[in-house]
């Protein structure tokens, strides 16, 4: 039974994250929300001081060259800035590696 119930879940999370990946306005609507709590200067871009509290407060403390490597990842454009595409870029490849992973965990 439990089995089952497992299955079930993991389809569910695979059809979940498949519509996240079809779905551009909706990813666009949740990173614009998540870019809103944190951008101090409402320009719906992350600086990098703004980057690391968002770190912060989902990761703890993470030190300043952490923050700035990931950053400079993050940052494909070099402009200091993080914006809605360049974060929507790292979410789907996320999204990719997790259908991945569960596809190949599930024999899919």
């Amino acid at each position: 039974m439990s089995g089952d119930i497992e299955a079930a879940d993991t389809a569910l999370m695979i059809q979940v994250l498949e519509r996240l990946l079809n779905d551009d306005s909706f990813l666009d609507d949740e990173i614009k929300k998540e870019i809103k709590q944190y951008d101090n200067d409402g320009n719906l871009k992350i600086d990098k001081s703004e980057f690391k509290a968002m770190l912060n407060s989902y990761l703890g403390t993470i030190s300043d060259d952490e923050a700035t490597e990931l950053f400079d990842d993050i940052d494909r454009d070099s402009s200091g800035f993080i914006e809605v595409s360049e974060l929507k870029r790292v979410l789907r490849n996320q999204i990719l590696l997790e259908l991945e992973r569960l596809k190949k965990e599930n024999g899919m």
